[in-house]
């Protein structure tokens, strides 16, 4: 199974009244993201974290013990790991695109207008956006077929397959 998460910055407090996450402290928040992504993902799955990780080294370095499957980043505006840190992920990429049960899907942190196989019935999955109704890209991209947003904090705080994605848009 392939899984899509970004945005979870684990570690960072900031980002939870950025994003008025519902959590007391940063440990209830990292405990919550690593629990909702393990009760999903298998060590079997392969996870895309779509930017947007963790604080710092020494976070990213923690939780990365305590997560199920094969993990591959695209990096975020906030991705800043040190050498040894991201030689921990199965793949690290700018911009990627892979093959999910067929569909060609476009990954890269920001959320883009135009990508490839878009003309093909290609998707794109982006974060960076997070739960921002005021950003410009939230409102263009709820009207944009095949485009979604894999952010935690429009997601439950887990990771989500492409179908959920899908059905998640098409339910609003």
């Amino acid at each position: 199974m392939i899984y899509y998460i970004s945005d979870t910055h684990f570690g960072d407090e900031r980002i939870m009244k950025l994003s008025k996450r519902p959590f007391w402290d940063v440990d209830e928040m990292n405990n919550v993201l690593i629990e909702k992504w393990n009760d999903k993902v298998s060590d079997c799955d392969d996870v895309y974290i779509v930017g947007d990780f963790a604080l710092n080294d020494q976070t990213a370095n923690a939780v990365l013990n305590g997560l199920n499957g094969r993990l591959h980043l695209i990096i975020g505006n906030h991705d800043n790991l040190s050498e040894e840190t991201l030689k921990r992920f199965s793949t690290v990429s700018q911009i990627l695109t892979i093959n999910d049960s067929g569909r060609s899907v476009s990954l890269c942190h920001y959320p883009l207008l135009s990508y490839e196989n878009s003309i093909y019935g290609g998707y794109h999955i982006f974060g960076h956006i997070h739960n921002n109704t005021a950003d410009i890209a939230y409102k263009i991209t709820e009207n944009i077929p095949h485009i979604y947003n894999c952010g935690v904090d429009v997601n439950d705080f887990a990771p989500q397959t492409l179908d959920e994605l899908k059905n998640r848009k098409n339910d609003k």
